[in-house]
């Protein structure tokens, strides 16, 4: 239960579902550019993955121009997995996220074995940018569907955002409201999206091939998080990428194990920093991300572009 829990990015305790939202792999980011940057790219948006972090960045000349596509594969902690692609055309953008839970043992009220199951997500999203002078604003429309054993849910939501950045400026503001939409119900029990408000701001510096971006997350199921990345070009075709988000000690806590005695030494105990690498060549491009967490291992994300 709680390798689940943190996997899907629940910050309440688990215990506390009636309080928590659903579809908590909405949550996992996309793509592997984005999650080696600590995810603080709603104020970046310039690929094909800001149809999920930033709908503005599907506006004209918020990125480079041409058709582009991604596609990605998360290897998660406990034999979880998400598979993600998206088509960007601008001003239009379209994507695929599907998420596995794995087999998981299946126990009655009496804690005995009822055999395994498996739980999956799908979600497909369309959107489009608009140009507004120096600014550009999108919106995405979502369809959100649930499986977990024999029962199934679904949900629509909506993404707003947008996006400013100065003439001549290298300093880029935008800000997004995600999952904005209906409630998932399973029986009778019904929950909602997980509501998130992003602000954030990045920076291109003078004179160095270096990308900067900061981040505050602000969702409805937990406290306000702060995201921090870079991005450093190293030559060319190489690109370095780190990325930071702040957690409470309590969940840093039980993600690392410490009350069963677990420690933060190594990779795996460096939970809330991420890592990243891309490269890029005649088109095309490749990026890795690592997350780690702690007790529960670490997460491993691979993306493939295309510019066509």
């Amino acid at each position: 239960m709680l390798a689940l829990c943190v996997a899907l990015a629940a910050a309440p305790p688990c215990g506390r579902a009636a309080e928590s939202s659903a579809a908590q792999f909405l949550k996992l980011g996309f793509g592997a550019r984005a999650l080696g940057m600590g995810e603080a790219f709603t104020a970046v948006a310039d690929d094909a993955s800001a149809l999920h972090y930033n709908p503005a960045g599907l506006a004209p000349g918020a990125g480079p121009e041409g058709k582009s596509a991604l596609f990605s594969h998360a290897w998660h902690i406990q034999d979880m997995g998400v598979s993600q692609a998206a088509l960007l055309s601008r001003p239009w953008g379209f994507s695929f996220t599907y998420f596995s839970a794995g087999q998981m043992e299946g126990m009655d009220d009496n804690a005995a074995a009822t055999g395994d199951f498996t739980a999956r997500d799908l979600a497909f999203t369309a959107g489009r940018g608009f140009r507004l002078g120096a600014f550009r604003a999108g919106i995405a429309l979502k369809y959100v569907s649930q499986k977990i054993k024999d029962s199934s849910a679904y949900a629509g939501a909506a993404d707003l955002g947008v996006l400013y950045q100065a003439e001549g400026s290298r300093l880029k503001f935008g800000a997004a409201l995600a999952n904005l939409g209906t409630k998932v119900k399973f029986r009778d029990d019904a929950f909602p999206l997980p509501l998130t408000l992003r602000a954030g701001a990045s920076l291109a510096l003078k004179g160095a091939p270096v990308l900067l971006a900061a981040q505050a997350d602000f969702p409805n199921d937990s406290g306000a998080a702060l995201r921090l990345g870079g991005e450093y070009a190293a030559t060319d075709s190489l690109r370095l990428r780190l990325g930071y988000r702040t957690t409470p000690s309590s969940d840093r806590d039980a993600v690392l194990g410490k009350e069963m005695g677990g420690s933060d030494a190594g990779v795996s105990g460096m939970f809330g920093f991420f890592a990243g690498v891309g490269i890029t060549m005649s088109g095309f491009s490749l990026d890795y991300a690592l997350s780690p967490y702690g007790e529960l291992g670490n997460a491993h994300r691979v993306s493939l572009g295309m510019k066509f």
